[in-house]
């Protein structure tokens, strides 16, 4: 294996196991420590709101499955809401387990091969899927940053807000790049000679016309599904709409484990676009499930709507029902076989 292969290897290897140690260390921390959960043995939760709560999260894989669902079936008609579950399970527990969530597509379409998909069409339909998600998430963190310059309030940390700007500069740039890539045929042809090119002085392609004559068809297939998916103009509008529905139902998570405390003053807007901003600093982390990044910017950015005694164990709430839930949830349909 060539030295670079293995050094990559090794870094994400740290990497994961260091997300995997701090989420254990967190986990520990906000169980035990001083007005963490176990202090907390009395409080009387509103059980209704956590079970909410709980149906936001499935809320969320179901929509993403009807996603998947309603894009490959436009290209392949035999597809099935089932196969498309299992696509979506393998997706949300490689993602939750690779740094920047790097793992999950890959998987889906190492999990849609074995559904007798070819690579391209799967690849096609995913970063279709994403550019829709992709777009819709830098939209909400859009409208956030605007609510949140506009409604009074003591002001957030200095530190989170630059934080948080930057991860909405990082969500707008990769929505153009995908778009960039999906439509500009000369730009990425361009970009994949160079890529193989590259793989091919390192050993990593043997055959440079070869490989690049596959790509160059791939890429060939890619351009004209994104063209017959932009033309669908009713697939498009149902995708925006059950994507800004997935990402509600998600972000309403925190709304629901803020009530389950049995508080009400804030809004659901309120805890809607605050969420916003936790995903747009989590998502500048590349450890396994933004560990430390998520907990952290939960904390920072909701302390003003609990008090010092809830804040740690509504912050641990959150997170089992928006990240563990989703790994035990996801992990016994995530088995990839023969024949899916």
């Amino acid at each position: 294996m060539p030295s670079s292969c293995k050094k990559k290897l090794n870094v994400k290897t740290i990497l994961n196991i260091f997300g995997i140690g701090l989420s254990a260390g967190l986990l520990l921390y906000l169980c035990l420590s001083k007005d963490g959960l176990f202090s907390l043995r009395d409080t009387q939760f509103k059980t209704i709101w956590l079970v909410l709560g709980f149906a936001c999260t499935l809320s969320d894989l179901l929509l993403d499955t009807v996603l998947i669902y309603i894009f490959t079936k436009g290209v392949c008609s035999g597809y099935t809401f089932r196969r498309a579950a299992k696509v979506c399970m393998v997706g949300h527990l490689y993602s939750a387990i690779t740094p920047f969530q790097s793992g999950g597509q890959p998987m889906q379409i190492y999990a849609m091969s074995k559904q007798k998909i070819d690579p391209g069409t799967s690849a096609s339909t995913l970063i279709q899927k994403f550019f829709v998600y992709q777009t819709s998430i830098t939209a909400y963190s859009f409208f956030a940053i605007f609510y949140e310059t506009n409604t009074p309030h003591d002001g957030l940390n200095p530190v989170m807000w630059w934080l948080a700007m930057i991860g909405f500069a990082v969500q707008a740039l990769a929505a153009v790049m995908i778009l960039v890539v999906s439509f500009n045929q000369k730009f990425t042809n361009w970009l994949v000679k160079i890529i193989v090119r590259s793989l091919n002085r390192i050993n990593i392609v043997k055959d440079y016309d070869k490989t690049l004559a596959s790509w160059e068809k791939q890429l060939d297939f890619f351009h004209k599904s994104n063209q017959q998916l932009y033309s669908n103009k009713l697939l498009l509008v149902k995708a925006y709409l059950l994507t800004f529905l997935q990402l509600t139902a998600l972000f309403a998570v925190s709304y629901c484990v803020y009530r389950a405390f049995g508080f009400n003053k804030a809004t659901l807007a309120n805890m809607i676009f605050s969420q916003a901003f936790v995903t747009m600093v989590s998502s500048l982390v590349p450890l396994p499930g933004a560990a430390g990044a998520s907990e952290g910017s939960f904390y920072v950015f909701f302390s003003s709507y609990f008090t010092l005694q809830t804040l740690k164990s509504a912050v641990l709430i959150w997170r089992i029902v928006t990240y563990y839930a989703v790994m035990l949830i996801s992990a016994p349909f995530s088995r990839i076989k023969d024949k899916m």
